[in-house]
């Protein structure tokens, strides 16, 4: 994190149009749009995408040298936790970068980015954006732990059934010979 002084506390004005600005261009985020669509966090993942834009808020609220990084951590996180999205196209740092942009604008009074997000919505009339640019590539993890949580989810004869098969019982050995001069006769292992 930075170790500039941390900034004031933002009037409520500000603070206002600070949530807006994160709302908006988390919604103008194509990634997260694709997600939201596609319920890939659940049936509520429109409600998760407000949560998002709330706890970037409170996150700035928390602690007020928050900066861009910390924003990018926690966008991979939640997409990752809430949608099961694996961002590898790095747009987290765009959105970041504007979201901290924003902050800095309306601790200033400066409201025309977030007053230009509002237009661009409102000329979409609450549409989502368009998500044509975003590549959904789906992987297929063998091993991983969520394989184990359903195995001690069965009960134990399930478990015992699949089992590997009990290995045959080890072959006997063959009987000492002894000779007449009281010798053990070695038999090679061919004879055994």
């Amino acid at each position: 994190m930075a170790t500039t002084p941390a900034p004031a506390a933002l009037s409520e004005q500000a603070q206002a149009n600070f949530d807006l600005g994160i709302w908006h261009t988390l919604f103008n985020w194509p990634t997260l749009t694709v997600a939201v669509q596609n319920q890939w966090g659940g049936p509520d993942s429109s409600d998760k995408r407000d949560w998002l834009a709330g706890a970037v808020s409170d996150l700035f609220a928390s602690n007020p040298a928050t900066d861009q990084e910390d924003v990018e951590v926690m966008l991979l996180q939640v997409l990752e936790d809430e949608f099961g999205v694996r961002l590898e196209d790095e747009t987290e740092v765009g959105v970041a970068r504007d979201i901290v942009a924003i902050k800095s604008e309306v601790h200033e009074g400066n409201f025309a980015t977030v007053d230009a997000l509002k237009a661009r919505w409102e000329s979409r009339k609450g549409k989502e954006v368009s998500t044509g640019s975003v590549q959904v590539k789906e992987v297929e993890h063998e091993a991983e732990w969520d394989s184990v949580d359903e195995e001690t989810d069965e009960d134990e004869d399930d478990v015992m059934r699949d089992a590997p098969a009990v290995a045959a019982p080890p072959r006997e050995k063959p009987a000492r010979e002894v000779d007449e001069d009281g010798f053990t006769k070695v038999a090679g292992k061919k004879r055994r």
